[in-house]
Order: structure tokens, then sequence, then C-alpha cells
């Protein structure tokens, strides 16, 4: 291949290829022969006239080019010899050296093609892997030459280039190397001229010109370190959500991606879109990044869909805009059409959970159809609203317009009040409640049915299929009921901005209102899949295969499955398992980590700010004092000494699931979130005063803190 660079006009060293019928014939006349494993040269003024080498100027390197090196499933580069400096002019030197090549391949059927090239006086060297799948080009290199790099004797440095397009004079602003950029460069006149395909690259710069000195097909993909965020899984799910649900989720990312890629299929299509880290499902942010980029838009957009940070920004990038245009022209129609097919979709779910399945793995097929549908179309929604929330928040209008806006997870809260309203002024059902018992006035049980048979399907972290459902378990419903705080804010009169703007509200407050009220939906089709879960679970219980009905949650979906065969894990199965979930809790998993970063080694980086002061994103206006009550799980009964009207929630995230703990407090901060989090909508429609994306928070701030929170600022303080 490097002939063809060469004749290309790519920077290819002077060279030449000895092959393996050049080998045959110094074995046949004598030129070369084998002694105990390796290949000698008698005379080597003689093997070099036999083999009538062509003459080249400076040292040179002798390379292996064998056949088994560079196959199509497997590289064995690194594998054979290697010489440099090899002085051109001296025979006996160049003799030792073919057969130092020939002697490192032991396979007889191989071909023993050497490849002899002008040595490059490489001040700095090293491999790099240009793939379809990355924005960014993989460099591994040392200073000097890189011969102990291939041979993975050194490990040297690792850069992440950015890709140049066809015609693009864009550098990336960090390289302050020439080196760096002359790789750049020659990376991209690669793809020119073999095609955009997967390509491994050995290269040598001199100070002047970075050269060519090897290009192979990449035999497998490589293992980047990539970034990975757990912003909105956090929002969703417990700290630790079951075993089951997080190996659920994980099967379902490449039907996820698949919903971007049937817009752009020249997306990546060998990178998962969620990977499990410490017993938790996290998205690759890399990956979310990584599309934005090859549409030419901003990567800031991921951290105001899902919250959390972003690795890396980029900036708009038109040329690359323009290109993707009939892309993003689809993936627009679709999200114009969104609301709409949410509804279809709603009932979809529904209708298609009453009949889960007879078994285990039945069960998981639905969980998966459930699961990707719900997300999908999700993702087609939060796309629809992203750019009007946007242009709202800029105008400052956003939390004037949410004030206004009612889903249903807000009816939830508002639902709450006539119960709150009938324990606040009926002692026997106050004294009920205050005993941990469901009141047994008649007027009570009137209200209390019907918010069951409206909201029972929703639960805590109800995302989690193995988390009960209030309709299971509502003492934390009941528990609020003696609490409530007058938190909330008067709605004020319209801005004439705020009426400037209500067309585009129009539009964004139906993708928000069909959105949270798809999530509901889905949780009433997770709700009987639930129930058959615990049936099969009960008479797996009965049948000895599982001690509890809650190990069924230890379980990965792959081992459920394996029930339906009469499976039955071990008791030394089921107290390894038990003991690595009780590791992994104890476990805090950062919002944004890489791959390979070591998490104990962050376990006790400082992250206080030095001011006692923290900022987020402001959902609401209003200002409050109180005392932090920092809750890892929604709970209702307050410390002792705090009254409603005086305590702050401090929460790691919030969704519907925390509905009832809002009645409890005057306000709210949440440490990961973004405009279009679940918890951002339900907290502005609510009118508490709270802010979120409030790094650290619930890692610095201790309950009991004295705090105020300015949330039209979004500002958190120590007092």
């Amino acid at each position: 291949m490097l002939s063809h660079a060469s004749a290309m006009g790519l920077p290819v060293p002077q060279g030449y290829v000895i092959l393996h019928e050049a080998w045959q014939h110094a074995l046949d006349a004598n030129l070369a022969v084998r002694h105990q494993g390796t290949v000698e040269a008698p005379d080597a003024q003689r093997l070099r006239s036999g083999l009538a080498l062509p003459s080249l100027p400076g040292p040179l390197a002798v390379r292996s080019a064998f056949s088994s090196e560079d196959g199509a499933a497997q590289s064995q580069a690194g594998f054979y010899a290697t010489c440099l400096w090899v002085d051109a002019q001296d025979a006996g030197q160049l003799a030792s050296a073919l057969c130092e090549v020939w002697s490192s391949g032991h396979a007889e059927t191989q071909r023993r093609d050497i490849l002899v090239m002008q040595m490059v006086d490489a001040k700095v060297a090293g491999v790099a892997f240009t793939e379809r799948d990355y924005e960014d080009d993989l460099v591994n290199y040392t200073s000097g030459t890189a011969q102990g790099l291939v041979a993975g004797e050194v490990e040297g440095e690792a850069l992440q280039l950015l890709k140049l397009s066809p015609g693009s004079r864009r550098v990336t602003a960090a390289l302050t190397e020439p080196w760096a950029i002359r790789l750049q460069e020659l990376l991209r006149a690669v793809r020119c001229r073999f095609g955009d395909c997967d390509w491994d690259i050995e290269w040598a710069d001199d100070g002047t010109t970075c050269w060519l000195v090897q290009i192979r097909p990449v035999t497998r993909r490589t293992r980047r370190n990539e970034a990975f965020t757990i912003a909105n899984f956090k929002e969703i799910l417990p700290e630790l959500p079951s075993r089951l649900m997080t190996s659920l989720i994980a099967s379902c990312a490449d039907g996820l991606f698949a919903y971007y890629r049937a817009f752009d299929p020249t997306l990546p299509a060998h990178r998962p879109l969620i990977e499990v880290f410490y017993g938790r499902p996290l998205f690759n942010l890399s990956l979310l990044c990584d599309m934005l980029r090859h549409w030419g838009l901003p990567t800031r957009l991921v951290s105001n869909s899902i919250g959390g940070d972003v690795d890396r920004d980029t900036a708009l990038h038109l040329p690359r805009l323009l290109k993707s245009a009939p892309a993003l022209l689809r993936l627009s129609a679709s999200q114009f059409n969104a609301v709409a097919q949410s509804r279809r979709t709603g009932r979809a779910l529904v209708e298609r959970a009453q009949q889960p399945g007879d078994t285990f793995a039945a069960c998981m097929d639905t969980l998966q159809e459930l699961f990707t549908s719900l997300v999908c179309q999700m993702l087609a929604l939060t796309g629809a609203m992203s750019g009007p929330l946007l242009l709202l928040r800029r105008a400052g209008v956003l939390e004037e317009h949410h004030a206004r806006q009612r889903t249903d997870a807000t009816e939830m809260f508002i639902d709450l009040a006539p119960l709150r309203h009938l324990a606040a002024h009926r002692p026997g059902i106050r004294a009920d409640l205050e005993r941990g018992r469901l009141p047994a006035d008649t007027e009570f049980r009137q209200v209390w049915d019907a918010f069951l048979a409206k909201h029972g399907h929703r639960g805590i972290y109800e995302s989690d299929i193995a988390r009960p459902r209030f309709r299971e378990a509502p003492e934390t419903i009941l528990a609020s009921l003696l609490h409530a705080s007058e938190g909330r804010q008067a709605r004020t009169a319209p801005t004439w901005r705020g009426r400037l703007t209500t067309p585009l509200w129009w539009y964004a407050s139906r993708a928000i209102r069909a959105r949270e009220n798809l999530r509901a939906q889905a949780m009433r089709g997770f709700e009987p899949v639930r129930e058959r879960l615990l049936a099969l679970a009960s008479e797996a219980v009965a049948r000895q295969l599982l001690p509890t009905l809650e190990t069924l949650w230890m379980l990965d979906i792959d081992e459920v499955r394996q029930l339906d065969q009469g499976w039955r894990p071990s008791s030394d199965f089921l107290a390894q398992r038990e003991q690595e979930i009780a590791r992994l809790s104890t476990l805090p998993v950062p919002d944004l980590l890489h791959r390979f970063d070591d998490l104990q080694s962050t376990l006790h980086v400082n992250t206080a700010p030095d001011n006692g002061r923290w900022t987020g994103i402001s959902l609401t206006a209003g200002e409050v004092e109180g005392r932090a009550w920092v809750l890892r799980e929604p709970a209702t009964a307050l410390p002792d000494g705090f009254s409603p009207d005086q305590t702050i929630l401090v929460a790691r995230s919030v969704d519907a699931g925390w509905i009832p703990v809002f009645g409890c407090v005057r306000g709210v901060v949440v440490e990961t979130g973004g405009d279009l989090s679940h918890g951002s909508i339900i907290l502005r429609e609510i009118g508490l005063p709270a802010m979120t994306n409030a790094r650290h928070v619930t890692q610095q701030i201790k309950t009991g803190d004295w705090i105020k929170l300015r949330a039209d600022v979004g500002v958190v303080e120590m007092r």
C-alpha cells in the first residue's frame, strides 16, 4: 500500500520490497542458510549482489512485511523484527539486518517479504488510528523513532486529533506542536486517497515533514478513553439501580442509537450508546458529542438536554451543518410530528403491557420493547422542545410561561392538596397518619382511592422496574400529608415579552406535555409487567428456584431468562452477588467519568467552592433561607426540629417520585439536571423556588446547614 500512497503523492520515504521469491532464491543459491532456527549469510557481499538490491542514500530501515502481519481479520504488527539505522553502504550490516528479519518468521506457509526504506531521522514518531466511527483520530507517540511503541515495549503519550475535513484549513486550537498539525494533515490526506475507512498508520516526523511509514486496515476497533455521563439516568434511577434494570437498559443501547441512525446512516455504527460502569448505566457522552460534531452543531446542546458536564465544548461548524442539512431536516420533520406520534406510542405501550407474557423471557422481551419505544419517542420530543426552550430562557420568560403549565406529574402534586387539607383540619385523620395508618375516615378514603386510581402506578424512582409503585407502597405519600409548606410562589402577571413569545411557548409546551404524559403512560405500562414478574417470582420461590421475591431484582436479564429452564442460583452465587451490590452501593459515581478512570482515586477529591457558594441553572423565582435537608432518596418525615417553611431540599436529582417531598419544603436545590430534565419541568410548574445543576452540593452541604437559595439567579450560599 505504501507504493500506492507514494504514487498518490503522499510523503513516503524512498524504498523497495524484497519479495518472498527473493528469500526462496537466497536459500536455493546458498546466499542465505538456516542454522538452528536462525538465518545466516555466509557471504554478505554475495547476498547483496545476488539479490541485486537497489542502492538508497543514507541509513536504512529494514522491516518485516510478512503475509501474516497485515491480515484482514488480524494484525501481527510488531511481532516480527525491524532493524533501524542500517548503513546502506555496509554489506555486512545490510545482510545481518535481512537475516534477522527473515529469522523472526517461523511459519513456513507465510510469505517473508521485507520492506527496505530510507530511514527518517524522526524527532517524533508513533501510531495513529483513523476510524469512521470517531470524529477524532487516536494518536500514540513518542520522541525519536516509534519502534518500541509499535512493539509494545513503551507506552508513549496519547493524543486525540480533530479530523480535518477535505478542503478544511481548520486545526485543533489546542495544537501548539507543528508536528501535530502536520500529522493532522497527513491523516486527512490518507482518508482522501484511500477512502474514509478504518486505517492503522505508522508515521514519523523529522521536524519538517510528517512521513507515512506504514498503512494497514484496522483489524480490531480501538477501545478509547471515552467520556460517559450518569446525568440523565441519575434523574430517573436510584443511586444504585437494580441489577435487572441496569442490564435491561444496557441491552437496549443499540436500539436507542438506531433512532438517530435512521435519519443519518453515516453516524457511528459500532459504538454503544449506553454502557455499564460500577453497576450503573451511563450514556456515552463522547458518542453524543461526536454525533453533534458530525452534524456541525455545538456540543453544549447535550448538557442543555440531559444535564451534567460536557467533556469538551466545540462550537457551531457551518460547513458540516450545511452538509448534514438533509439528515437534520429529516430529524426535524420527525420532531415536528412527535406530539401526535407520542399519543399513538403511549396507547401502544399500555396496550402492549396488558399482555406481558407468561414466562420470565417473555416479560424481559416486553420490557425491552417498552423501554426502547419510550426512550426513542422521548428523544424526539426532547429534540422538539430543546430549541424553543433555549430561546425562551434567553428571552427571560421561561419560568413565566412554565408556571402556567400543567402535566400529569404536577397534577399529582395538585391532587395531594385535598388530602393535606383533610389531614390539617381533622384530628382523627392526623392521628391515624401519625401512627402510620391509613385513615378510616370515609371522605378521606374516597379522595385517597381517587388519587391512587389516577396516580397509583407512579412511584419513587419508578423507571426501575424493581421499585414498588405508590399503589403497593403508599407510606411516603401518607407521611407527606402531615406537612404542608407555603413555598409555592404566586403567579405573576404576563409581561410584554411573555405575550410576544406565546406562539413559541405554545409549540414548546405541546412537546413538554406530551413527553411528561408519555412517561406517565409508560409507567402505567410498567405496572402490569411488574405484577406479572412478581407473580412468576412467587412461583419460582414456591419451586425453590429463588429464596425470596426480592432476589429476582438481583439478577440480570439473561439470568432471569434462565429461570424458565429451571435454573437455580446457588447460595454461593447469591452471596457473592449480594457482596458485589453492597460494594457498588458505597461507590459515589461522578457525573462525568472516562472509561479508564480509577474511581477509587477520585473519591476524596475536594470539590467544594472556596467561598461556600454554588451556582447552577435557575428554574423559578424566589429567595428563601432555611436548613438544608440532604436526601439521596425521597423521604417525607422531616428531621427533628425542622419545619416545612424553613427547610430546603438538597438532592442529587429529582423526578415525579419526589413530588410528595416537594410539599414538605420551602425550596429545592438539585445537583444534576438541565432545562429539559423531568424534575426541572415539574419544579417550574409547581412554582417552588428551585435551581438545578448545582455541582457537588450533596457532597459539600450537610443536613442542618443554614443555607440561602436565590432561585431567581441560580445561586445557593452557606450562611
